[in-house]
């Protein structure tokens, strides 16, 4: 028996798309698919989706496809469904794509387990081809919910490459690219495709994406000693520090600004002009953590993204969990950073830091 068909809307009015490949949705006159001329439309915010509040995590999360009519923050994201029965066609639940963030979008690699499925002339006038891609992924209920069953989605998206080149992934544009498709989902259980049962709306999610240094349009703040040290009173780091590199980096907590705990008397020869500049900085419920803690805690973080169906890369569980926590900085001790020397913090953002002047 064949996989239930799956129902396609319009990205910019909502309204049901007829069966096959229809390049026009016959309500609003809008492209189901881009131009392949990359001609910009005027709905923009449309084409990706807007963005939605779910239960597993405090930012906002961007809706990037799905079989919904309009994107919904009631949809149940994996491991949080807890009624006994299926989430029923009228239900919505949601999954997640193998997604990376990028400058201004995202992409999807083959090594982050996409799979090439056809390659073919693109037949727009130009010596290019469509490569497709797909995705298998496996929503699921909270333990012993849903009986024990799982629904399996595959995803489709698709890049152009030019004539002679292949394509290991694509990048999916914030504002250009087309919502990517639910290609079919059936229920499993245990190991038995289940083609009978009826299957829920599906919201295609993008992984959620943290706002950190590079995401805001912010610079360090200046203070006079005095200034500083009130400032930096009202949060729970008081020390002095200095900032080796005030570019974003990779830190062990994803993107951030590490800062080095500087000794009273190098505070002293800082602010007496003998030596570089000294910085304070304000955080009002940083992470601290020694070397065995933080090695502890890194395990738990895998282990509940895992248990919440988000499929990220390292650094943006780390995000996610840190966020999700309310923390709004970190404070590692000794030997417990890579940075060497005493303790250190890293920032999230730059209006945290301030650099005292005079």
């Amino acid at each position: 028996m064949n996989a239930p068909a799956i129902r396609r809307f319009c990205a910019f009015c909502g309204a049901d798309l007829p069966p096959g490949n229809p390049r026009f949705c016959i309500e609003c006159g809008q492209p189901v698919e881009p131009s392949p001329h990359g001609e910009s439309t005027d709905h923009p915010h449309a084409v990706t989706g807007p963005t939605v509040r779910l239960a597993n995590a405090r930012t906002e999360q961007a809706v990037i496809g799905g079989t919904v009519k309009l994107p919904s923050s009631g949809a149940a994201p994996p491991g949080l469904w807890f009624a006994p029965e299926l989430p029923g066609p009228d239900a919505i639940v949601a999954v997640y794509a193998p997604l990376r963030a990028i400058v201004g979008g995202w992409s999807g690699l083959i090594a982050h387990g996409w799979k090439k499925c056809s390659e073919a002339w693109a037949a727009d006038g130009t010596n290019r081809t469509l490569v497709r891609f797909t995705v298998e992924r496996m929503w699921f209920a909270a333990p012993g919910a849903a009986h024990s069953m799982r629904l399996l989605v595959q995803i489709g998206a698709w890049a152009h490459a030019d004539e002679g080149r292949t394509r290991r992934g694509f990048r999916y544009r914030i504002g250009a690219d087309p919502p990517m498709d639910v290609m079919a989902a059936w229920w499993v259980e245990g190991t038995a495709p289940r083609f009978d049962l009826p299957v829920p709306q599906i919201q295609i999610m993008a992984p959620p994406r943290i706002v950190r240094i590079s995401d805001v349009p912010e610079t360090v703040r200046r203070m006079s000693a005095k200034e500083a040290e009130t400032w930096a009173r009202q949060g729970e780091v008081h020390g002095w520090f200095r900032m080796p590199n005030s570019a974003q980096q990779r830190t062990p907590v994803g993107r951030g600004i590490p800062l080095l705990e500087v000794s009273p008397l190098g505070a002293w020869l800082r602010l007496g002009g003998a030596v570089g500049r000294l910085y304070r900085v304000q955080m009002f419920r940083p992470l601290v953590c020694d070397a065995p803690a933080w090695k502890s805690l890194k395990q738990r973080i895998v282990q509940e993204a895992t248990d919440l169906g988000l499929d990220m890369n390292t650094d943006a569980i780390i995000e996610w969990w840190l966020d999700r926590e309310g923390y709004d900085g970190a404070l590692f001790e000794r030997n417990a950073h890579p940075y060497g020397g005493g303790r250190a913090v890293i920032a999230f953002r730059r209006s945290q830091i301030a650099l005292i002047e005079g």
